[in-house]
């Protein structure tokens, strides 16, 4: 099959980078689905794993100001997960400007944040386990800064948050950005601040990771990429009209849409009142 160059004629050769991307998606996706099921199976018996790590974990707090609010600052502000990696994700566009690469990171990022929306219906459709915070055989002691019912109360199992944050450092993995190992370690890092807040188990955090390997690396199969091109195509046509638009997409993900969805809920909360009334 013929393969676009980045002057956008044809050629026969396929780059071993390329290759070596088609090779891995398959066992890729089945390694990751069997990591998703095995944290589904720790998840529906948390006293073999979540709940002793958790309660670890949070025998720390309080023991340090200045760590508990450092903790906080990367749960809670956006800066220190998304923000970063959209920030190296851009960085990967620029450095490898191929049609090919970016059409793959184009897809990889969207991928990321819809990955994040199968997350949240999962969390919905599968019977679980409530957030620690909410969970009565933790005996869960409160970081400082959190409100007195700062999370929703449905099932955690898989984290949004991870999926989504996970998926862009996949992408970024993906492209061969010299920023991959950072943006790795950086994610698992951060995540880890949303069970020491009480957010998520560990298995939610292992979940979200693996969902989020399965949708990106789907995403690198020749129909999603073939879409991504039409993307780089828009770019190369209309410049200011593709990165505007990529500049508000980006500032999206990398917040998780958290203003939009707090409009959102508030004219749902009006509207239910509304109809009572």
């Amino acid at each position: 099959m013929k393969e676009s160059t980045l002057a956008g004629t044809p050629s026969l050769v396929v780059s071993p980078k390329i290759r070596d991307i088609r090779s891995r998606i398959v066992p890729n996706i089945l390694i990751s689905i069997a990591v998703f099921i095995a944290a589904l199976i720790l998840a529906v018996n948390p006293d073999s794993f979540d709940r002793p790590l958790t309660t670890m974990i949070n025998s720390i707090v309080g023991r340090s100001r200045l760590f508990d609010n450092l903790v906080f600052s990367a749960f809670a502000f956006p800066t220190f997960s998304g923000v970063i990696l959209l920030s190296l994700v851009w960085s990967s566009w620029f450095d490898n400007p191929d049609t090919e690469n970016r059409s793959r990171l184009l897809v990889g990022t969207l991928a990321s944040f819809a990955a994040g929306s199968i997350s949240r219906l999962l969390q919905h459709l599968l019977s679980t386990h409530p957030r620690p915070y909410y969970d009565a055989a933790i005996h869960f002691k409160t970081p400082p800064g959190l409100l007195d019912q700062p999370f929703n109360t449905w099932n955690s199992f898989p984290s949004d948050h991870v999926t989504v944050f996970s998926g862009l450092a996949i992408v970024i993995y993906i492209s061969r950005s010299r920023f991959a190992p950072a943006a790795i370690i950086l994610t698992a890092v951060v995540e880890l601040s949303r069970t020491y807040y009480g957010a998520h188990y560990p298995s939610d955090l292992l979940a979200g990771a693996a969902l989020a390997s399965i949708v990106v690396w789907a995403a690198q199969t020749s129909a999603p990429v073939a879409l991504g091109r039409l993307g780089t195509g828009w770019e190369q046509r209309s410049p200011s009209l593709f990165y505007m638009a990529a500049f508000f997409i980006s500032y999206q993900i990398a917040t998780l849409a958290a203003d939009i969805r707090w409009v959102a809920s508030m004219l749902r909360a009006a509207c239910a009142s509304v109809r009572h009334f």
